[in-house]
């Protein structure tokens, strides 16, 4: 099922807000004028057509000005059914439309009030809000492991959202929220069912190995006992990540010529990097990426000392890198 995104599909215009052409409504309306005349004065209809085909008859001048008036009234009327369509609305018109969801313009700046001249709050622009209004009904059901994730992420902060298109059928929605708050700490987070009835959320911080501290998971802890975020069906019990410890170690060999200390530093930062992208719940460090990474640094041969094989870890675990040792040697 594709779905369309303002701003990145053209959509046409329906034919309910459709203008009559100029010449097509011209001749309609001669045809009826003669018409009328007809079925009232027959003798005349005919002197009537002659001369309604004259472009310089005043008759003639006054339809044309007539069937101009006609489309400016529907111009007109057209525009304000098009402002009830969410795709075209603006302004006061797509704030209404937001609230079928659910949903107001989010405050990007709240201005200040108490200047002079007063400084007004900078709202989210129309395509950005007409781009959430779209988004809304494809929102995570409630109790869903989407939701849950979600939940662990936000913990009910109120964040500035902005949506926006870089490339063509890629989206990306950003929520900034205070570096200060809870939902700042969490790296990663996850819910899994470990009995009927009940969920394990597990949290994973950006500080240290991931270990998140005690005050961070009762914040969490605080979230998910609020009635309007767990559902009543569910028992929500948060722990920590439990934290996989490894170790890279690599013996790159490369060619006479290039500087060693260069494409040593080059493999630590790239295999840094990746060790990186694996701290996550449910990450896998493969053996595989780690041979690939030092060929890319510029290695001809590659011997991994360590991890020999891929590391997997569940749901409630995640890898953490201790340490990357590179040794470069001279073919």
């Amino acid at each position: 099922m594709s779905m369309l995104i303002p701003g990145q599909n053209q959509l046409a215009p329906p034919d309910l807000i459709a203008v009559d052409e100029f010449e097509p409504l011209l001749a309609q309306f001669k045809a009826f004028v003669v018409d009328y005349v007809a079925t009232r004065a027959p003798q005349s209809a005919a002197k009537l057509k002659v001369s309604l085909d004259n472009e310089s008859e005043l008759l003639t001048l006054a339809l044309e000005a007539f069937c101009v008036r006609l489309q400016t009234h529907e111009r007109k009327y057209n525009a304000r059914i098009q402002q009830m369509l969410a795709w075209w609305a603006t302004g006061s018109n797509l704030d209404a439309r937001l609230a079928d969801m659910g949903l107001e313009r989010q405050v990007l700046d709240p201005g200040d009030p108490a200047a002079f001249p007063p400084v007004p709050p900078t709202l989210e622009s129309d395509d950005d809000a007409r781009l959430r209004y779209y988004l809304a009904p494809h929102a995570p059901a409630a109790g869903s492991r989407m939701q849950y994730r979600r939940e662990v992420f936000t913990l009910g902060e109120r964040p500035v959202v902005k949506v926006q298109s870089a490339a063509a059928g890629v989206v990306t929605v950003s929520y900034t929220f205070d570096p200060d708050g809870y939902a700042a700490q969490v790296k990663d987070g996850n819910a899994r069912r470990t009995a009927p009835g009940e969920v394990m959320v597990t949290v994973l911080s950006r500080s240290g190995n991931g270990t998140p501290s005690t005050d961070l998971l009762d914040g969490v802890r605080r979230h998910f006992a609020r009635p309007d975020v767990r559902p009543e069906t569910d028992w929500v019990t948060v722990q920590g990540a439990q934290i996989v410890p490894y170790k890279i170690r690599v013996v790159a060999r490369i060619n006479a010529g290039p500087d060693s200390g260069l494409t040593q530093v080059a493999a630590q930062q790239l295999l840094q990097r990746y060790a990186e992208s694996c701290h996550r719940l449910e990450g896998r460090v493969d053996p595989s990426w780690i041979d690939y990474t030092i060929h890319t640094a510029g290695a001809t041969q590659l011997e991994i000392l360590e991890p020999l094989a891929p590391i997997i870890t569940t749901a409630f675990q995640a890898p953490y890198c201790t340490g990357v040792e590179v040794q470069v040697l001279t073919l």
